[in-house]
């Protein structure tokens, strides 16, 4: 029996509208979202421009956070799905730092810096000690942000702070402006000493730092650490070639000037051999707020004792350090 075309057509549609198997559509709704900061008030050095920021969306549902790594850490534009989310934007990338790591990512009140190069010298007492300062950090954040196909908000830092915020450029975007602030503070620790000139190298260590700082509080953790100073930058008195002062600047997390802290000069002596030592307990501190939001802490203090008189071995007086130098070279010159 032959079928006809139209009634071979028919059959066939027949046949796929019961063999398919209904499959319901689906979409993620998604938003063009524009991100500004502003680090003019970061109190961070020209050169930190050239290692970008991150910016991290922790979505309120508590779902995987986003992480947006930003080239031009001063603008980007991304797509992001609909949704709540807190966002804390940062300078660099999480692995951009020599000395400062992260712990706590998965919740952006737990997002948490600390220092990454920290030794225990006393295995009794578990004193930990910093060997060089973190690296300078700069943070600010939203909380709340909302993420909708329809964006007219204009979003920033400010924003429970301020009810009447400029509409943005596009309609269906939304635009959110950070401000970052920096994290870390500077301290400076200038000692006077009688008989500079007989020191060769010299470092101090100062007690109470804070070993981390939480980026959203800004609070630091109650833990604190031991940090060495490598004193440099001698200054003899006017008149005086025996009596001057050594000093350092190091950057922090955080340095409580209300609580007693504790400082240990040692140095090391122009014969190579000999170590001079003084503790001082009473500190004589100050604050000072920098231009750009930040507070500098400046420890000034002068030696009770005397550095003795000893003979020079190799070079005099206070010194390079030359640990890092290359091996020496001996080359031939044409005269």
């Amino acid at each position: 029996m032959r079928i006809s075309p139209t009634l071979y057509i028919l059959y066939l549609f027949v046949f796929l509208l019961v063999a398919c198997n209904r499959r319901e559509l689906t979409y993620s709704p998604e938003a063009t979202i524009t991100i500004s900061a502003d680090w003019s008030q970061s109190g961070l050095n020209e050169k930190e421009q050239d290692y970008g920021s991150t910016a991290i969306f922790y979505p309120t549902d508590g779902s995987t956070p986003f992480v947006a790594l930003m080239g031009d850490r001063t603008y980007k534009t991304l797509c992001l799905k609909e949704g709540c989310y807190n966002v804390v934007l940062f300078n660099r990338s999480f692995d951009d730092f020599g000395n400062l790591c992260f712990r706590g990512e998965e919740n952006y009140q737990t997002l948490e810096a600390y220092v990454k190069k920290m030794e225990i010298r006393n295995e009794s007492s578990s004193e930990r000690i910093i060997m060089e300062s973190p690296d300078e950090l700069a943070a600010d954040y939203i909380e709340g942000f909302e993420v909708t196909s329809d964006m007219p908000e204009n979003y920033s830092s400010a924003i429970t702070q301020q009810s009447n915020r400029n509409s943005t450029r596009n309609e269906n975007s939304c635009h959110l402006r950070f401000t970052p602030k920096k994290l870390t503070q500077k301290i400076t620790v200038k000692i006077r000493i009688k008989g500079i000139n007989n020191i060769r190298k010299a470092t101090c260590t100062l007690d109470g730092i804070a070993e981390s700082i939480f980026l959203v509080s800004k609070q630091n953790s109650e833990k604190t650490v031991t940090q060495v100073l490598r004193l440099s930058n001698p200054i003899y008195d006017s008149g005086s070639v025996t009596e001057g002062t050594l000093s350092t600047t190091i950057s922090v997390f955080g340095f409580d000037v209300e609580i007693p802290h504790n400082l240990h000069l040692k140095a090391k002596l122009v014969d190579g051999k000999t170590i001079f030592e003084e503790s001082f307990n009473d500190l004589a501190i100050r604050r000072l707020d920098e231009e750009d939001g930040t507070m500098s802490v400046f420890i000034d203090m002068a030696c009770e004792k005397t550095v003795p008189n000893v003979k020079t071995e190799g070079s005099s007086g206070f010194d390079a350090d030359v640990d890092k130098w290359n091996d020496e070279v001996n080359s031939d010159i044409d005269i």
